[in-house]
């Protein structure tokens, strides 16, 4: 089984806190150019890698997707179709925008076959979402959530918390309210992050903004109020009532092969003689375009087996998934150690972070990983 994740680079504005491979639109963008640069790309793409396996899940991230035409999607997701074997109920996600969404586009966008929408709400705070950079307001997020749900039975939203000069409180009855009155039923919640080179790590440097709290209690308290409300912590920042759980990461959790196509995209793909290859396209939009244009052929490096086993630990560790225990790859010692000290726990013969683990996971990661 195989996922396809397809980025689109551009959004309406960048976001103060945002590093990802990301730009905002200049200009109005001529679609049928990039539908044709995409079709082309994913065309040669599935020509060298596909292996005739299952896609479980095309995902449409960003960037900010919702910014594209109901046609554009379903041109590629037609073409994914003719092209790959599909389970019968493939979820398809679409990333979006309060701003960049009304209900005769998300009509269209249902029709074009997307079953499950991710909005990026990120605060219900009027002033942190300008803290933030988002374009849109609190009661435009809300209203957008109830719209969707008219169209939509899988809506997934993001949040940011532990924001510039956030209370733990404050935070708290946010998060409750938005679970307890918006129609979602997966929400992704994400601790703030201040990336260098961004809008918002120079308000901070210049004293505009406090630095956030690096107490772990926002994060606890997120857990358990997100469980409180019927939404299970199945990975670190992902939570969901019963049956919603998002099927596309899952199948990252699990080092499943997954394409990725679009500018900066990964791919991981097993070959046949089961070594795993990574495929990483050039995250310089124009480098991209004439990279496609030019007819290039997509490179891909062998992972080794150190690489693979740490890639899936990072990968596996964060979910409820967990990862084997490899008898050649994990020190038996330090698995003693781990679950000495209640970082970790077994399960059917499969390690799991337990709380405590999941507070320290880049530490554990290395800590398995090292010789």
């Amino acid at each position: 089984m195989s996922t396809i994740y397809i980025h689109w680079p551009f959004c309406i504005s960048k976001c103060h806190y945002c590093d990802f491979n990301s730009v905002a639109a200049d200009g109005v963008i001529d679609f049928d150019f990039w539908l044709a640069l995409y079709k082309t790309a994913i065309r040669k793409f599935l020509d060298d890698f596909y292996k005739n396996e299952q896609i479980t899940s095309i995902y449409f991230g960003g960037g900010t997707p919702s910014i594209l035409t109901p046609l554009f999607i379903s041109e590629i997701i037609t073409l994914i179709h003719d092209r790959c074997k599909l389970s019968e109920d493939v979820e398809i996600t679409l990333e979006a925008n309060p701003k960049t969404i009304d209900l005769p586009k998300a009509d269209g966008f249902r029709s074009a076959g997307i079953n499950r929408l991710s909005i990026g709400v990120q605060s219900l705070v009027e002033a942190d979402l300008r803290i933030l950079g988002r374009k849109h307001g609190s009661s435009e997020a809300v209203s957008c959530v109830l719209e969707m749900s008219e169209i939509f039975g899988n809506i997934s939203i993001d949040m940011i918390y532990n924001r510039p000069g956030q209370k733990l409180g404050a935070w708290i009855d946010e998060l409750s309210a938005a679970l307890s009155s918006l129609p979602i039923q997966h929400v992704s919640l994400y601790e703030l992050i201040v990336e260098d080179g961004t809008t918002l790590n120079k308000m901070i440097k210049d004293g505009i903004l406090r630095e956030p709290s690096r107490e772990s209690e926002f994060i606890e308290s997120t857990w358990d109020t997100a469980e409180n409300f019927g939404f299970h912590r199945y990975e670190i920042s992902n939570f969901a009532k019963p049956g919603f759980e998002g099927r596309h990461n899952i199948s990252y959790w699990k080092y499943e092969d997954y394409y990725g196509i679009g500018p900066g995209a990964h791919s991981r793909i097993r070959r046949t003689d089961g070594r795993k290859m990574a495929v990483e396209q050039d995250g310089i939009i124009g480098n991209w375009v004439d990279r496609i244009k030019s007819g290039f052929n997509f490179e891909a490096t062998e992972l080794s087996e150190e690489e693979e086993f740490r890639e899936r630990l990072i990968m596996g560790l964060r979910a409820d998934v967990g990862v084997d225990l490899n008898p050649d790859l994990i020190d038996r010692n330090k698995i003693q150690f781990l679950l000495k000290n209640s970082y970790i726990m077994l399960r059917e013969d499969r390690v799991v972070l337990t709380n405590e683990g999941c507070l320290r996971l880049n530490l554990v990661v290395e800590y398995l990983s090292s010789k």
